[in-house]
């Protein structure tokens, strides 16, 4: 078992923009960092460049959020439990999505997956943690939010559904946790550039948006706080 002092924080979504940009941060901070991604290949370059840059590299665990049954969720819990023995943080921060399209269009396969991504796996990530989320002190749960499909419903099918689920359970969740058990947050970044803006507006630029290094930072500050904001 790993023992340390440092806060350890698990990441959904790693490989993507603002995932690997939080675990960046966090480690500069001085967190120790779980990477949770399907995309292996990207989880291993975003290790070999933080190494290149001489920063702590995160342990690296890949996953398919939308594949997995309950028992692999028992697994994770199992493997962080037995190197680790604790956990400070938990940010579901993956998503997934196809295209805009209407929900009568969208197939069976593709709804179901968004929904396993976006609600099933982080409830059965907070069923399976929530044991070591409460053996720390002052641990966070956080949700990264999307507001902007439930303020414009038309076309987002099945992640739409996705987020107003996910709002829902930050309200039921900061009820059901009493005092001294994990902080439940919930935060919307904002729009940046990422693989699920392009997805949505094929046209979108860099250029047109905070960088990344940014957004992530706002987002610490919300989490460092315990706020939860529109960022």
């Amino acid at each position: 078992m790993v023992t340390s002092s440092r806060p350890l924080w698990l990441i959904t979504g790693a490989a993507g923009e603002l995932g690997a940009e939080l675990i960046r941060q966090l480690a500069a901070t001085g967190a120790d960092c779980v990477a949770l991604d399907r995309n292996e290949d990207a989880l291993n370059r975003l290790h070999d460049q933080m190494l290149e840059q001489g920063s702590d590299a995160p342990a690296l665990l890949p996953f398919d959020l939308a594949g997995a049954a309950p028992m692999h969720y028992e697994q994770v819990a199992d493997r962080i439990s037995q190197q680790y023995g604790r956990l400070d943080g938990l940010i579901h921060n993956a998503a997934d999505f196809k295209a805009l399209r209407p929900m009568v269009h969208q197939s069976a396969e593709e709804w179901l997956g968004i929904l396993q991504a976006g609600v099933t796996a982080p409830q059965m990530l907070n069923t399976a943690l929530i044991g070591l989320l409460q053996s720390t002190a002052n641990s966070k749960l956080v949700f990264i939010n999307d507001a902007e499909c439930l303020q414009h419903p038309a076309n987002w099918a099945a992640y739409g559904v996705a987020q107003a689920a996910r709002k829902w359970m930050v309200e039921a969740l900061g009820r059901e946790l009493s005092a001294g058990q994990p902080e439940v947050l919930s935060i919307d970044p904002g729009a940046f550039y990422s693989r699920l803006r392009v997805a949505a507006w094929p046209v979108a630029q860099p250029g047109e948006f905070d960088p990344i290094e940014l957004v992530a930072g706002r987002v610490l500050k919300s989490i460092q706080e315990g706020s939860s904001s529109d960022v």
